[in-house]
């Protein structure tokens, strides 16, 4: 009697058994997986790129960079293969063990039947292959405007042979396939540009076909039909016509299953509504600070006292007064009245006097009010409960006189001509004199400014002038320019302002400051050199991009 072992060289009769008993079970107990078989590469057409290799054939073991080991174009059989697997379904939990979130079940394990599988598909189930999930479909989305169910789709990143497939023969009828949720990438667009309507729909176009109106193809990343009705009374589309050809095709606007299940219209929509408020709040490039409260300084170079804007020449910084009670014959009560000190006299005396200080104007109206400065305090609150009262006057009619300037801009001579210790230079071509200014201010000599100005901030140099003064432009200077002209300079890249000083155009900026989006018209380096769209010609006429991928540029060139 020969000795008795289930474990046969070639699978016997128990083999048979036990494999079509396992797979009952999975006819009976499984669930359908819409298998989307994976072909192999996209044709890559004629290259010398040796790290590239044109494919002319479809063989899923192929790579398509053999640099970087990834298949990005990839191709997907056109029918759907329909098998039956098993997986245990997992709940939404957190895995809250490590450091933040992390959600343990992106990945399942399905559990297929192996000669079926081989039957039906070919060959076994590998990576790239992709698998939809139907009785995970979605049907109640809560956008009520999208025409299908969301679909659930998986990627296979893994395959063997489980463990628990394996009979009493020693002879494997399972197989195992680990999956994660497929994401929207270059290497399922094939699948993910299918249009939703697939009654129509004949697969990639194929350059040995012809292809009548109202058939869908696909081609690249995006979905055509033929025009209606086709040129030279044609009734279909002949051999060899690409899609980008707009004479007989047209691009399909129906939705694809990339803008039902995928995110990037979402995030696409996120990142514009970024930009855009980017672009509202910061709507040109660099950044300035004009608007900004910066503190006077005093004679010492020290900032002055914040409550009282306005910087005295001098020491003491106001000129003082008292208060009193003054009894007038004729009325029966008093009244308080301030009375002011020499400076404080000689103050309104100059500001109401005439061009050669001797006698007062006629008609001159004064504002007089009293105003309380504000005490300076500790950081603890400390300090004086009231401020001093000071006298405010104010002109309420026209001064002319021969005080002060019209151009705010710096230097460092006074003037004040009344005074002995005048340094400044009495012309009338650089220094306007008014009335409207107090002898006891520092003025200083009016000069071109040289530019914006360090304190206004970084690349704000515009088409204005700095003070808002009109400005010419053109490609030449004009021929008799006043002095404090400006003139915007167009035929300079980038285009210049220059000031007319009485002698020559001094430069005053560039007009650097543009937008922050990214087109190729912005004057900045995100604008011009990463997003160059320069094309260099070389002395043997090959066109070189300016701009290139670091992947090109680390490429070993042929010598």
């Amino acid at each position: 009697m020969p000795r008795l072992s289930l474990y046969r060289e070639k699978k016997s009769n128990d083999f048979k058994f036990f494999d079509r008993t396992i797979k009952e079970q999975f006819t009976v107990g499984g669930t359908d997986l819409y298998i989307h078989k994976y072909l192999g590469i996209q044709d890559q057409g004629p290259t010398s790129d040796l790290s590239q290799p044109q494919r002319t054939t479809l063989d899923p073991k192929h790579i398509q960079d053999l640099l970087f080991l990834e298949n990005r174009d990839r191709n997907y059989a056109p029918d759907i293969y329909r098998l039956r697997g098993h997986y245990n379904v997992q709940n939404l939990d957190f895995d809250l063990s490590q450091f933040g979130l992390f959600l343990n079940n992106d990945i399942i394990f399905i559990t297929v039947h192996y000669n079926e599988m081989i039957d039906m598909i070919g060959r076994k189930l590998i990576v790239g292959d992709v698998l939809e999930l139907p009785h995970l479909t979605d049907y109640h989305p809560l956008n009520e405007l999208i025409p299908a169910g969301l679909r659930r789709y998986y990627q296979v990143t893994d395959g063997n042979f489980a463990s628990e497939g394996f009979s009493q023969t020693w002879y494997p009828h399972l197989w195992r396939i680990k999956c994660e949720p497929l994401v929207d990438s270059q290497e399922f667009s094939n699948i993910l540009e299918q249009p939703i309507n697939k009654d129509n729909y004949v697969g990639n176009w194929d350059k040995t076909a012809t292809y009548v109106p109202g058939y869908v193809v696909t081609y690249g990343n995006n979905n055509y039909i033929p025009v209606t009705p086709l040129p030279n009374s044609l009734t279909s589309v002949p051999v060899g016509i690409p899609c980008t050809n707009t004479t007989y095709w047209q691009l399909d606007v129906a939705d694809s299953l990339k803008d039902v299940i995928s995110r990037y219209n979402t995030n696409i929509a996120i990142n514009d509504a970024m930009n855009a408020e980017a672009a509202r709040l910061l709507p040109t490039s660099g950044y300035d600070r004009s608007q900004l409260y910066i503190a006077p300084m005093d004679d010492n170079e020290k900032p002055a006292v914040s409550a009282n804007l306005v910087h005295l020449k001098g020491k003491p910084a106001l000129p003082t007064g008292t208060v009193t009670h003054v009894v007038v014959p004729g009325f029966r009560a008093g009244a308080l009245a301030i009375r002011i000190n020499q400076d404080a006299l000689k103050s309104i005396w100059d500001m109401t006097a005439d061009s050669d200080h001797i006698k007062l104007k006629e008609f001159v109206q004064m504002s007089l009010s009293v105003a309380e400065i504000k005490v300076d305090k500790t950081e603890g609150g400390s300090g004086l409960v009231k401020g001093d009262l000071v006298l405010s006057v104010k002109a309420l009619s026209q001064l002319d006189g021969p005080y002060g300037t019209t151009d705010d801009t710096d230097s460092a001579a006074d003037q004040d001509p009344s005074l002995a210790n005048f340094t400044g230079t009495i012309r009338p071509d650089i220094m306007d004199y008014r009335a409207d200014a107090d002898p006891r201010y520092n003025y200083i000599a009016k000069t071109s400014p040289r530019n914006f100005g360090y304190s206004r901030g970084y690349m704000v140099g515009t088409a204005d002038a700095p003070n808002g003064a009109p400005t010419g432009s053109g490609i030449i200077f004009p021929s008799s320019p006043r002095t404090g002209d400006y003139f915007l300079r167009t035929d300079y890249l980038p285009q210049q302002l220059f000031r007319w000083d009485g002698n020559l155009w001094v430069k005053i900026s560039e007009n650097i400051r543009t937008g922050t989006s990214l087109g190729d018209n912005d004057n900045t380096q995100r604008g011009t050199f990463i997003n160059n769209s320069n094309v260099t010609i070389l002395t043997d006429g090959t066109s070189v991009p300016e701009r290139q991928s670091l992947s090109q540029i680390f490429k070993i060139q042929a010598d």
